[in-house]
């Protein structure tokens, strides 16, 4: 497998590691605004890319900037929806995040593979076998609605800000990363401060409480996008975006593990179902690469 595949799939991986891992405590960190989340995330995991990064950011381009203004957005979508109506329905609905990412494609002429399609149909219809039932709650629906736009839109400035180059040393793209997790989590931070004028912090005394939000903001924060950037600096943006959404069946995965919530034998076999199609997807990718390699 070519280098570069492999590092986006590992990338890709590491991904749903973390949002399964995170995502879930969204819902039990419920002595905090998402806003406030919002500003934990942020700041804290901005402050470990500095130390990351010796206190020297380097320079940056627009790109970055972008993400900086669209993450944030992005994360108060996912964050509001998850708090108004579950993390089920808006995991399902932040599936369909490609959708927006292949109009985009399209819109900016870029090829769209058969196999890119193949992959989200699998990963949609088994996230949406596995997350039958519910009611629906339109503050929820909207506030997903707008994070997967804004998801969608993020996924392209991820693709394009400071590229890896082939001249780059392992250290120079380590910095690059965190240069970009640095700028995006103060935007973050920055927003989710300004919403929470006038709330409460005095459950961050506890020192559960602070274990808890440390945990998610480094689980959920830091390596999460770490994940996330190298997933998108190694892999085609469409296909990267498809692999990307096998976070869905993780954070189903995780909750029931570690808050209890029963799943029945339907509802496995859409996760089954779904993680099959982000497979099929990373073995085209496989076989794209080596083909490449055979080629050269």
């Amino acid at each position: 497998m070519h280098r570069k595949t492999l590092l986006g799939l590992i990338g890709v991986l590491g991904i749903w590691l973390t949002a399964g891992l995170a995502l879930p405590f969204v819902n039990v960190l419920d002595m905090f605004t998402p806003p406030q989340l919002m500003a934990f995330r942020g700041f804290l995991t901005a402050l470990m890319a500095f130390i990351g990064l010796r206190g020297v950011i380097g320079q940056v381009d627009k790109y970055t900037y972008l993400i900086a203004l669209t993450m944030p957005f992005a994360t108060l979508g996912l964050f509001e929806g998850i708090r108004h109506w579950g993390a089920g329905p808006t995991i399902i609905i932040i599936t369909a995040t490609p959708l927006v990412n292949l109009v985009i494609g399209a819109f900016l002429g870029r090829r769209v593979s058969v196999a890119a399609v193949v992959g989200l149909v699998m990963v949609l219809g088994g996230v949406s076998l596995a997350q039958r039932g519910g009611q629906f709650q339109w503050a929820g629906f909207l506030w997903t609605v707008f994070g997967t736009i804004m998801n969608g839109i993020l996924y392209e400035f991820f693709a394009r800000a400071l590229p890896a180059l082939q001249t780059d040393s392992a250290q120079e793209k380590l910095r690059k990363q965190l240069a970009k997790c640095f700028w995006a989590c103060m935007g973050m931070g920055a927003l989710g401060l300004v919403l929470s004028v006038g709330v409460s912090w005095a459950p961050i005394a506890e020192p559960s409480t602070a274990l808890l939000v440390f945990g998610f903001v480094f689980v959920g924060g830091l390596l999460y996008w770490l994940s996330n950037l190298i997933a998108f600096e190694n892999l085609p943006t469409t296909e990267a975006s498809v692999l990307a959404q096998g976070e869905t069946p993780a954070v189903i995965v995780g909750a029931a593990i570690m808050l209890g919530e029963h799943l029945a034998l339907v509802q496995w076999v859409g996760v089954v179902i779904a993680l099959y199609g982000a497979w099929y997807l990373s073995r085209w990718l496989s076989k794209q690469a080596i083909q490449e390699q055979q080629v050269v």
